[in-house]
């Protein structure tokens, strides 16, 4: 075989052979898949988790869940007499002060000072107190004294307070109710009550709205027009027979997206402490009898107390004049609702006067309404036994049985009037605020252990009556 043939042999046999795969490394492999693994659970952790947070940002609330209200929350906020000057009135009111003392105090403290024109001056005869400080008559006369109050800024100040009328006004609906009747030609015709409600919260499922029950009384259509004039239908969801006050529901789907940008919901304030009469306050709603109509005036009292089965309410009076036929609410000046507007209480001499439930008295039963349960009835008319009272006449601190209601179960368990109620349960009772309160914890089905204090044969014994509360 010459050269170039063998040449060729190799060649072909080459081509011919086989080459094998690199042995797999085992070890290696288990490592990448593993790793490949984990890189998966924490990818799909993290997606999931991203999922979760997104969803809850923009999925829309399930309207078969309805949510219990609860009036003490952070939406419906009260405020405190410390908080009624805001922190920069505060420290305006405090600048002044110092100002108004270094302008007009001597060293000795003696109240004399040069006058503006150099002559020696006063303080009006008033004095300073330890701390240093005027009294508030002074400061604020001086404060009033030195402010130049033209026309425009008194309209500017006046269309200030417009704004926070109309931003609380927000908050504000018209309710009418509509019934059919017939002519003595037996013509059908329509006619309609209408008042001002109160958007307060939404349950998940209904925008719920307080208004009053004399308005939708044997109403056939309840409907509600909102701010923007959206006319809507309502439906009641609980009335409360004492107040006379009632809540109405939407369904949340008849609101549009347009309607919830120019409604708001009511901001609750606080009526308990001292300095509520004096506040400055606005008449929103239908004051005047008119609708969207608003008045300015001044709390000028909450001393009467109108007293109701279970429960007492005071009357905030005001110095406004305003219809006998009104309606809406009293909102301070930071839009907090003071007081639901009233007519069933006016007097001859003050029929027109705007006369209001004080917010912080009915919050209870708003929220009882609202999350449609029934107020626990016992059926008694009371009072608190006062200090003085206690005193006096030695009476034993508690809740003051003025009257019973017929047929109710306080009547039926043997309670009587001139008790004084020292106990529901286990649970004290020093006052008839301790008596609501502790009642409002209970619920219509439920039996309780009520005692009291009788008087008889000069002295007072204690009697214990076994009572099933109900509805009323």
């Amino acid at each position: 075989m010459d050269d170039t043939l063998k040449g060729r042999v190799v060649a072909s046999d080459f081509i011919k052979e086989k080459i094998k795969d690199k042995p797999i490394d085992k070890k290696k492999l288990a490592k990448k898949i593993g790793f490949t693994i984990l890189a998966a659970a924490i990818f799909g952790a993290v997606s999931a988790l991203v999922f979760c947070i997104t969803y809850r940002q923009i999925a829309p609330e399930d309207n078969d869940e309805v949510k219990e209200i609860s009036l003490s929350s952070s939406a419906v906020e009260g405020i405190s007499a410390d908080e009624a000057l805001s922190e920069n009135d505060a420290v305006a009111l405090e600048e002044a002060t110092e100002e108004y003392i270094e302008d007009n105090m001597t060293e000795d403290g003696s109240g004399e000072a040069d006058t503006a024109d150099g002559e020696s001056g006063s303080v009006s005869g008033d004095t300073v107190s330890d701390n240093g400080s005027l009294p508030a008559s002074t400061v604020i006369n001086n404060i009033t004294n030195r402010v130049d109050i033209s026309p425009a800024s008194y309209a500017r100040l006046h269309w200030l307070l417009h704004n926070v009328a109309a931003d609380a006004g927000k908050a504000t609906v018209t309710v009418t109710a509509t019934t059919t009747d017939t002519d003595w030609f037996e013509n059908t015709y329509e006619s309609g009550n209408s008042a001002v409600g109160l958007i307060i919260a939404d349950n998940g499922k209904q925008l719920l709205i307080l208004t009053d029950s004399a308005v939708t009384k044997d109403a056939e259509d309840i409907s509600v027009m909102f701010a923007d004039g959206k006319t809507v239908d309502a439906k009641i969801v609980g009335t409360d027979a004492d107040t006379s006050l009632q809540v109405i529901g939407v369904d949340l789907s008849e609101i549009d997206d347009d309607t919830r940008e120019k409604i708001a919901y009511a901001s609750l304030g606080s009526t308990t402490y001292a300095s509520t009469v004096g506040t400055p306050i606005i008449a929103i709603g239908a004051p005047l009898g008119i609708p969207d109509s608003e008045a300015y005036g001044l709390i000028t009292s909450m001393s009467q107390e109108k007293e109701m089965s279970d429960f007492n309410v005071h009357l905030l009076t005001t110095d406004i004049y305003g219809s006998q036929n009104a309606s809406g609410v009293l909102v301070d000046y930071n839009g907090r609702v003071m007081g639901i507007v009233t007519t069933a209480y006016q007097t001859k001499d003050t029929a027109n006067m705007i006369t209001a439930y004080s917010i912080s008295d009915i919050k209870t039963v708003i929220e009882n309404l609202a999350n449609g349960k029934d107020r626990p009835y016992l059926g008694i008319i009371g009072t608190s036994v006062t200090d003085e009272a206690a005193e006096e006449y030695d009476i034993p601190r508690g809740a003051y049985v003025i009257n019973v209601d017929p047929d109710s179960p306080a009547m039926k368990a043997g309670i009587q009037s001139g008790d004084v109620i020292t106990r529901i349960g286990t649970q004290a009772i020093g006052n008839y605020s301790d008596y609501t309160n502790e009642l409002t914890d209970l619920a219509p089905g439920m039996e309780t252990v009520v005692t009291v204090q009788r008087f008889s044969r000069g002295d007072y014994t204690e009697l214990s009556f076994e009572a099933e509360l109900s509805e009323k």
